[in-house]
């Protein structure tokens, strides 16, 4: 899978994963639509109904360059 970035990091740190059988987690978002890096989160202390969130960043977490802004496309 490929993040549409203006850089390329996520792949730098998949390949450097790879030798750990590992890669960063992405989602198919639809606010912004496309594909996107996942920071997962875990939950701290258990509680009933507790979820861990994730987080979709809009600048890149290695780099610091932002995504590109989704394309409006008129509907219909």
């Amino acid at each position: 899978m490929t993040i549409s970035t203006a850089c390329n990091c996520a792949e730098e740190v998949d390949a450097k994963l790879a030798e750990r059988n590992t890669r960063l987690m992405r989602a198919l978002t639809f606010r912004p639509p496309g594909e996107r890096l996942m920071i997962e989160t875990e939950i701290v202390e258990k509680k009933r109904g507790a979820r861990a969130t994730a987080i979709f960043p809009s600048f890149c977490p290695f780099c610091g360059t932002k995504y590109p802004e989704p394309e409006d496309k008129p509907h219909g």
